[in-house]
This record gives C-alpha cells, structure tokens and sequence, in this order.
C-alpha cells in the first residue's frame, strides 16, 4: 500500500517520540499528570483509543477528551482538571462523564484520522512558548496502523493554528462531547 508517507518525518517522529520516552523525568511528570486526571497511560492499553489533552499551563487546568472502543461498543469520556475562570491553580478533578458514541460517530472519526494523515503527522512542530495552552493528540491502535505499522502515535502543538490538519481531529473530538 502506498500511503504517500514522508521517510523523514517517520524517522523524526520516532526519534522525537524514543527520545521523549527514554527521559525518565519528563515521562514521570506525564505519568503522575494522567494519574491527577484519573486517565490511563494509552500505549499501555490493549483497545483502540485516542485522547486529546487541553493543558493550560498557566493554572494547571486541563480538559481531557478520550474515545475508545470496547469490543462492539464506543465509548467517550470528558474530564477537566481544575477550572479555567478560576484564578486558583488546579488540584482536583472538576469533571469526570462518560458517554456512549454510536458505531456512525465512531466511523467519522475513523475516517477523519486517514484524510488528515494523522498517524505521518509530525510528533511536534516549530512553534512553542513558556504561556498558553498546550494541545497533545493521542492515538492507540494495537492492531498497528496500516501506513506506519505505529501502534502509538502523539501529535503536540501549542498555541494550534486552526487550519492544521491535527485541528480538524481535535474539534471533532470536542463536539462529540457536546453532542
């Protein structure tokens, strides 16, 4: 199959994702996160998933939007870690729901992760700042990806320009969760 993928960015995005993993400190920090939000560690679970992490950096608020599949049923689950009008730095989980998604949403979702090329998409991009807010876009497919054969992959922006393709998947995201 040829998936039109660029060589360069596979190898960038391994070595960005190997290099991440292999820093004891920033992976700890990033675990002891998931753990404040009550969310488990994706690559270590064995059903497809994706979750897109909102973190404010500023009062260590976070919103989390993960959906998963769970044999034939699909499922959302929204939280949010602190609030974003309070002038208090975050230490609780505010919201905690989850939701069903029909078999339709799940599939629209699906194919809206192969036309934005999600699992080629670059690990990071230049464009960082010490304020603002930071979004991570998580996949999980043990089966591996058909392109990559990636079972993992993470795309993080901060400050996101609307008109990337990672954004597209983001907003879905948020609006299955207001549906």
């Amino acid at each position: 199959m040829d998936c039109g993928i660029d060589p360069l960015i596979i190898k960038s995005n391994d070595s960005i994702i190997s290099k991440v993993e292999s820093d004891s400190s920033g992976q700890k920090w990033w675990n002891d996160y998931l753990g404040k939000l009550e969310e488990p560690i994706l690559k270590n679970t064995d059903k497809e998933g994706y979750r897109l992490l909102i973190y404010n950096s500023m009062k260590q608020s976070s919103k989390s939007y993960r959906i998963f599949k769970n044999w034939n049923s699909y499922k959302l689950v929204y939280k949010e870690f602190g609030k974003e009008d309070s002038d208090e730095i975050a230490k609780e989980l505010f919201v905690n729901k989850e939701t069903e998604l029909s078999k339709k949403e799940w599939t629209e979702f699906q194919s809206l992760l192969q036309n934005t090329d999600f699992w080629s998409l670059p690990v990071t991009i230049d464009r960082s700042g010490l304020d603002g807010t930071s979004w991570v876009l998580e996949g999980m497919n043990p089966n591996g990806n058909e392109c990559t054969n990636r079972e993992y992959h993470v795309v993080a922006r901060w400050q996101p320009i609307d008109s990337m393709k990672v954004m597209q998947l983001n907003y879905k995201l948020i609006e299955l969760n207001e549906k």
